[in-house]
């Protein structure tokens, strides 16, 4: 092939990416806009507590505007719920700075995925498409939103630009059988799973946010773990500047196994 031929054919390559990049980041505001009613807050809530709202992790409504889709880890941090016990609940946008609550419950939770479906109360709500994930490319500009430290930086939800470093596996090797963990284990048995590495830094209480499309705000994946030293406190104040998602494929396997139910 002519040298010439080869930059030219490049150039335009990186050409077309820019132009879609920036197109993309263009649209990112209206597209906040319309992501941020579906992103929600999972937690419990005991009238004896205080406070009576504990936050866990974020969630976003997926189909009938009844489902909402988080981390299995999320919910497993909630525990047992029952009379005696604080109740599961999600915290639904309802204006600028309002939230209303609504009880919820465990429709399925896939610890191997590290995805849970959960069924809320009430009228149905503002929802997100999700698709399928195949079309996610290395270097492809994203966009997540969420509750990063909860609490902390008050309930506001946050939206990080993100672009696709690496398309990976979720369980990394161990040097010896004994090293191995229980959800490596299972991770395995299952077999590889493909997970998006993303180059934004995301903090505790981002979990279970949906990564989705700065477009159109189409579902791809949702933020599944942090890399932090220790604590919230060190994830801070030494952010390590990676961060993973689950490929939407998985979303939509949890979702058609509950469909017409």
């Amino acid at each position: 092939m002519n040298p010439t031929c080869w930059w030219m054919r490049w150039a335009l390559v990186l050409l077309f990416h820019g132009a879609w990049s920036s197109s993309a980041l263009a649209q990112l505001p209206d597209t906040v806009e319309r992501v941020k009613p579906a992103v929600v807050l999972v937690g419990t809530y005991q009238a004896t507590d205080t406070p009576r709202f504990r936050y866990v992790g974020t969630g976003f409504v997926v189909g009938d505007g009844l489902r909402v889709v988080t981390n299995a880890h999320v919910v497993s941090a909630i525990g047992a719920t029952g009379a005696d016990r604080p109740a599961l609940v999600v915290q639904l946008r309802a204006g600028a700075s309002l939230w209303t609550m609504r009880p919820a419950r465990v429709l399925e939770s896939v610890p191997e995925h590290d995805l849970a479906l959960l069924q809320i109360d009430g009228p149905a709500a503002a929802a997100l498409s999700v698709v399928v994930s195949e079309s996610v490319r290395e270097g492809d500009d994203l966009a997540f939103m969420g509750f990063p430290i909860g609490g902390v930086l008050g309930f506001s939800s946050v939206t990080h630009r993100a672009t696709v470093s690496s398309i990976t596996t979720m369980a990394l090797p161990s040097p010896t059988g004994q090293q191995l963990s229980e959800r490596a284990i299972r991770s395995l048995r299952a077999g590889p799973l493909q997970v998006f590495q993303l180059d934004a830094t995301a903090y505790p209480g981002n979990s279970g946010g949906p990564l989705f499309d700065p477009r159109n705000g189409a579902v791809l994946g949702v933020i599944n773990m942090v890399l932090v030293k220790s604590t919230r406190e060190s994830a801070m104040s030494q952010p390590s500047g990676i961060s993973y998602a689950i490929p939407s494929r998985y979303v939509l396997e949890l979702m058609a196994r509950h469909s017409g139910r």
